[in-house]
């Protein structure tokens, strides 16, 4: 059942060649000699420990992740946020953040992989276990207000490295935010607009399309003369 062969006796047009590619908790290790119609199939190893024999498309497309251990995780999952009380109204919203995380951080089809996962984010093994998380969120003061920001932006997702914050704090964070130093202090065109009183839009024009920076950058907007 799980025969692998040589993918060159399978090669053509088209062919895309699946071996050593990560599909979920997959790995594929081979073409298999099994094959129906067009449609090729691989033996893939899952993180459990089993191997499962699975199509092209299946595999490319995310409907199969895993040997079926996934579902069944999910369902005991399902089973335990029920029984503690982590619906609709409950802490579903925490829930979500959890899975949020483990996605971004370990699976390749999702769309957030390439800036978390994909550049070596992790989250802990302690954290793989949603109650592990869940009851260190409770007892660092989670609320549905805020959202888990990692101190440090290249390090892991666990304890030693996450705090609770506002969202708007966590949009200054972003790698991708702009830094001005100017008068011996760092700070974000948001940050700059609220401790100067001048508009966030007038700043980010300024500097974008513009070109300015300090001090012409933070020079007071002139008032219009209206016209008499």
């Amino acid at each position: 059942m799980f025969e692998v062969i040589d993918v060159h006796k399978r090669k053509g047009n088209g062919f895309d060649n699946l071996t050593g590619r990560r599909f979920g908790k997959l790995t594929v290790i081979g073409l298999s000699a099994k094959k129906a119609g067009r449609k090729s199939y691989w033996v893939c190893q899952c993180d459990c420990g089993n191997k499962h024999l699975v199509r092209s498309d299946s595999l490319k497309s995310g409907n199969v992740q895993s040997c079926g251990c996934l579902k069944k995780e999910q369902d005991s999952l399902n089973l335990r946020r029920t029984t503690h009380g982590d619906t609709v109204g409950g802490e579903n919203r925490l829930h979500v953040t959890w899975q949020g995380m483990k996605q971004r951080t370990t699976n390749p089809n999702n769309t957030r992989f390439n800036r978390y996962g994909g550049r070596g984010i992790t989250m802990c093994d302690e954290w793989s276990d949603y109650e592990n998380f869940k009851s260190w969120a409770l007892s660092h003061g989670y609320n549905d207000s805020l959202t888990i920001e990692r101190v440090d932006v290249n390090g892991m997702y666990c304890p030693d490295n996450c705090v609770w914050i506002p969202f708007k704090e966590q949009a200054i964070n972003r790698t991708s935010t702009v830094w001005i130093e100017w008068n011996g202090e760092r700070k974000s065109i948001k940050q700059w607009s609220d401790v100067l009183k001048i508009n966030y839009g007038t700043l980010h024009s300024r500097y974008y399309r513009s070109g300015m920076r300090p001090p012409e950058l933070f020079e007071p907007v002139k008032n219009k003369k209206i016209p008499r």
